[in-house]
C-alpha cells in the first residue's frame, strides 16, 4: 500500500525474530500479536495473520489489532475485511487515519464517489500534517489532477536553520557582577545523515553536523563546532544495535580549542512501553579523547557519557524525556596557588512536550535539570595571600518555549526563548543567561 508508505504504522513494535514453530508455544493473546506484526514486518503476510487472527480469538481486543489487521487485510487484497477493520476505529482518536484508509480501499473498489468523501472527511478532522497532504493528493487524482507520486521513506535527511537573536549575561559572570556583557548574535546549523549503505535493518549510516553562534560585538564568546559520525546499524533482538566512531572540532573565539575522536555503542528500540499510540527509546554510550589546542591545555583528557531517552506520541501530543550522565577526567588548570577543576561528574534531566494550537503553529514547552560534582577542590585565593580549598556543586535549572510554523516545501519560521539559572557552592559560578532568537529552517 504505497501510500501508507509515509505513515508510520503507529502502533508496531519490533520484535526479536523467532521461527515459525514459534507460533505452537505461544498462548498469551499479547504475544501472538507482536509475533504476527513481526511477521507483516518481515513480508510474511499469511503468517501475519495466522497470529494476529489467533491473538483475537483469544480475546485480544484493540485498536492496535484492529489497524494491524486492517493494514494486513488490504495487502492480501481482501477489501470487506479490511473495511470492518477500518471501520471498529472510526469514533476514537484513530479517526481520521482510518477514515483515509477506507478512501484507499473504495479506489480499489472503483467506488470513486466514495473515496471522494473518505478524503474530504479528513480534511474536515485536523488531522497530522503527513496525513492532510496524503488525502489532499488522492483528491487532486480523482480531480483530474496529475498524480503526484508519495515517495518512498528518505535514505537521506538534511536540515538547514539561521537564526538572529539577543543575549545577556554572554560571559556567564555571577549576579553580583558589576557588569555583564550581553548583544546581538547570528546563529545557523546545518546536519545531514543517511545509509551510505544498506538500509535501516542492516547498514551503515553517516552524519555530519555543523553549528556557529557570532556575536555582533562579543567575537571572544564566537562558537563552533563541525563533527562527523560512521555508524553501523542492524535488528538485534526487538531493536537496532548501532556502533561506530567519530570526530568533532570545538573553536571558541576564532580560536581551535579542542579535537574529540569518539567511539559509540546504542541501542534503540520502538515500542519500548506500549503506554502511548508511539513510543522509542534509546541508550547511548560514548567515550571520547580528547586533544587540547595550544591555550587550552586544561581541557585535554577523556569524556564519558551516557545517554538515556525515551520519547513518545499520544494524539496529538508529543513528549520528550532525556538523560545524560558526564564522566569528566580532564588535565584542569593550576595558575600559581590556584587550582580549578574543569573535570565535573554530572547528571542531566531534560523534558520536552509538544502540541498544535493552531493550524500549522507549534508550541513546545521544555525544562530541565543538572547537577554537577566536582570531585577535586578548586583551591581560591582567599585575599589575604592564602588559598581557600573549596568543593564546587552546582545546580542548573532550565526552562524555554518554542514556537514554529510550518510552511510549504519543508520551510518553517521558529522562535524560541531560553533561561538558565545556576546555583553553585562557589559565588563566582552563579549566573543567570536567557536569550531569544528568531529564524528559518529548512527541512529536506
Amino acid at each position: 500500500m504505497q501510500s501508507l508508505s509515509k505513515l508510520p504504522l503507529i502502533f508496531s513494535l519490533f520484535l526479536v525474530l523467532i521461527s515459525s514453530q514459534a507460533y505452537s508455544q505461544a498462548t498469551d493473546a499479547q504475544t501472538l500479536f507482536r509475533y504476527g506484526v513481526e511477521a507483516f514486518e518481515r513480508g510474511q503476510l499469511q503468517e501475519a495473520r495466522l497470529y494476529l487472527e489467533h491473538a483475537r480469538k483469544q480475546g485480544l481486543q484493540s485498536a492496535s489489532l484492529s489497524y494491524n489487521l486492517g493494514v494486513l487485510y488490504y495487502q492480501l487484497a481482501e477489501y470487506e475485511l479490511a473495511k470492518i477493520e477500518f471501520g471498529q476505529l472510526l469514533g476514537t482518536r484513530h479517526q481520521a487515519l482510518a477514515t483515509y484508509n477506507l478512501g484507499l480501499i473504495a479506489l480499489k473498489q472503483e467506488q470513486s464517489d466514495t473515496a471522494r468523501t473518505a478524503f474530504e472527511s479528513v480534511l474536515q478532522q485536523t488531522p497530522p500534517e503527513n496525513l492532510a497532504t496524503l488525502a489532499q493528493r488522492q483528491l487532486d487524482r480523482l480531480a483530474g489532477a496529475a498524480e503526484v507520486p508519495v515517495a518512498a521513506p528518505k535514505d537521506w535527511y538534511g536540515f538547514i536553520s539561521v537564526a538572529g537573536g539577543y543575549e545577556d549575561n554572554i560571559a556567564l559572570f555571577p549576579d553580583s557582577a558589576r557588569s555583564d556583557l550581553e548583544g546581538g548574535f547570528a546563529e545557523a546549523v546545518a546536519a545531514g545523515s543517511g545509509f551510505l549503505y544498506g538500509d535501516r535493518n542492516r547498514g551503515l549510516r553517516g552524519d555530519v553536523g555543523l553549528y556557529l553562534r557570532h556575536y555582533a560585538s562579543e567575537d571572544d564568546f564566537d562558537s563552533e563546532l563541525a563533527q562527523v559520525n560512521l555508524q553501523w546499524r542492524q535488528l538485534i533482538g526487538p531493536g537496532r544495535l548501532g556502533f561506530g566512531a567519530g570526530g568533532a572540532w570545538v573553536r571558541r573565539g576564532g580560536e581551535p580549542q579542542e579535537r574529540h575522536s569518539r567511539a559509540m555503542l546504542s541501542y534503540r528500540l520502538a515500542g519500548c512501553g506500549n503506554w502511548f499510540d508511539s513510543e522509542s527509546c534509546l541508550l547511548k554510550l560514548t567515550a571520547t579523547d580528547v586533544s587540547a589546542e595550544a591555550g587550552f591545555d586544561a581541557y585535554e583528557g577523556q569524556l564519558y557519557q551516557l545517554d538515556a531517552r525515551y520519547r513518545a506520541r499520544w494524539q496529538a501530543w508529543t513528549g520528550e524525556l532525556k538523560y545524560r550522565g558526564d564522566y569528566n577526567a580532564r588535565e584542569d588548570l593550576t595558575t600559581g596557588a590556584e587550582f580549578y577543576s574543569v573535570s565535573p561528574q554530572r547528571h542531566g534531566l531534560e523534558l520536552s512536550i509538544a502540541h498544535p494550537v493552531w493550524q500549522r503553529l507549534e508550541l513546545e514547552l521544555r525544562t530541565g535539570y543538572r547537577y554537577s560534582y566536582y570531585r577535586d577542590r578548586h583551591r581560591l585565593n582567599s585575599g589575604d595571600g592564602g588559598t581557600l580549598a573549596v568543593r564546587r556543586e552546582d545546580h542548573r535549572w532550565r526552562a524555554g518555549l518554542r514556537a514554529k510554523v510550518e510552511l510549504p516545501a519543508g520551510f518553517a519560521v521558529f522562535t524560541e526563548y531560553d533561561y538558565k539559572a545556576n546555583l553553585s557552592s562557589i559565588d563566582r559560578y552563579e549566573y543567570t543567561n536567557q536569550y531569544a532568537l528568531l529564524g528559518l529552517e529548512l527541512s529536506f
